[in-house]
Order: C-alpha cells, then structure tokens, then sequence
C-alpha cells in the first residue's frame, strides 16, 4: 500500500515541479491520479488493517493528501478551461464566484473544520474506520467514494476541506496576480527572475514553519498560510495543502525535521572547509 502512495506521490510531485499550464499539465496529472486510485482502491477494498491506527492514518492523512489533489487539479483545470480571457474586473468576478462554494462548504462543516485542524482524535473512530458512514456523505461524494470498502464517514470531508484550501490558495493568488497585473500594465511573471524550488515539498514546509514559530517575518504576525503562499509563488511551487504536510512531519519516527537537520549539517560542514583554508 505505502510503495503505491510513494511510487505516486513520487511522480505526482515531479509533474508539479514542471507544471507551468494547467490546461496543458493538469490533465497529465489528473489522468495520473485516477490511475494510482484505481489501483489503490483495488488493493484496500479487501484489505484488513491489523491496527485501528492504521486504518484512521490512512483514511484520515494518506488518502485524502492525494485525493484531494485530485479534485484540486480537476477544480483549477475546469476554472482555467472557462475563464474569460479578457478584461480584469470580468476575471476578477469570474474567480470572487468560485469562492462561494468554498465558503458554503466551510459554513457548512465548520464543526467538523475546528475537529480537524485542531488536531483532535476523540472521534477518529467514528469519522475514520469503515463501516460508520453516514448517509449524507453518500449524496455528495466521488465515485472513487461510493464503495464503503474504500470510504469511511467523513474522509471525504477531510478531502474536500484540503481541496478547498488548494483551490482558496490558488484564487487568492490569481487575484494577487491579476491586481498586480493590473495597476502596473505588465506580465508579473516577467518582473521575478527565475527560481524553482526543486527539493522535497516536505523540505520547504520544514523551512516555512521554521521561519513562522521564529516569528522571523512580520515578528511573527503572519499566518502560516500567507506565508506558504508567499514562498510557494517565489519559488514556484504549490504549497496550498501546507497543513497536509504538516500533518505528515509529525507522523515522521525520529528526527522530524530531517531537511533543516541536514541544513544544520551542510553549512556546519562548509564553515569547517573554510576554516582549514
């Protein structure tokens, strides 16, 4: 199961790393992702979890990390594929409305949202285990959720919550885009010289929420979503599902903070050489 998750996450994030059209790129991701669904769907529809803990970290973090980006890559191809391509305040509008359903479905859910992002577990055995799903759900799922095999009551939430948080990250920042483009009569893309984060996306949350709990930015009045979103767009990367990734950090055995550790390592280790000059 994890060689499955690892092998796609592998080429899911390649593919961002070169993401540079969504209209031409996100399909290639899309179709990438309901394959590796579909194989994973097959393996866990009869699989047994020996541990209970099993069973909610996968239906809790590690499915709904990549089927939410499913969904997201789906979402911002649709919005690209009928954007207009004219006009600013008409691009503004057309983006301000793809924000209702975001906001409907916070409102909707904002219980459950402060369950999740508080990192609570008392009803992880409700929400996370097979077999307790709730009607409701039923009516507004995918079809990768219809199977109870391969779903529990609210994983599907979790989903659409990072979804939704993909999808926010990357309106805000077309509407940054399109205002900047605005007032200064050019591309932005033009005005940045080139740099692309090419490491693990895992290494660069590492740094965010170093640079946030340091209060190093703003000292420290900025959320850590901003700032994701302000290093993301630097380096060009796509950093909206940062609570994922956290989420993810504080499942690691051992030294959680591998990249800033190797950091550490790597200018302790240049210092040492120029010491011996």
């Amino acid at each position: 199961m994890d060689l499955i998750i690892n092998k796609l996450e592998g080429a899911i994030q390649k593919k961002e790393l070169g993401l540079n059209d969504v209209l031409t790129d996100a399909p290639i991701i899309i179709k990438l992702l309901e394959s590796g669904f579909e194989e994973l769907k097959l393996l866990i529809s009869d699989f047994h979890f020996e541990e209970k803990s099993d069973e909610i970290l996968f239906f809790k973090v590690k499915k709904p990390r990549l089927f939410s980006k499913l969904i997201y890559y789906q979402k911002i191809y649709h919005i690209e594929l009928n954007r207009p391509v004219s006009g600013f305040q008409v691009q503004e509008c057309f983006l301000k409305k793809e924000f209702e359903q975001i906001n409907a479905f916070y409102n909707k859910n904002t219980e459950f949202i402060q369950y999740y992002r508080s990192g609570k577990t008392l009803m992880d055995e409700f929400y996370f285990i097979r077999g307790k799903n709730d009607i409701e759900l039923n009516l507004e799922s995918f079809y990768f959720e219809r199977d109870p095999r391969f779903s529990t009551a609210f994983d599907f939430k979790v989903t659409r919550l990072l979804a939704n948080d993909m999808l926010a990250a990357y309106l805000n920042n077309q509407l940054v885009r399109l205002k900047y483009q605005e007032e200064n009569s050019y591309n932005i893309d033009d005005t940045i010289p080139y740099a692309k984060w090419t490491d693990k996306k895992t290494a660069l949350a590492e740094i965010i929420y170093g640079i946030h709990e340091a209060k190093s930015i703003n000292a420290g009045n900025i959320g850590i979503k901003m700032l994701a979103t302000i290093l993301g767009n630097t380096f060009k990367i796509d950093m909206s599902d940062i609570y994922q990734i956290f989420l993810e950090i504080r499942s690691r055995k051992g030294d959680r903070t591998t990249y800033l550790s190797s950091l550490i390592k790597s200018l302790n280790q240049k210092m040492e050489a120029a010491d011996n000059r």
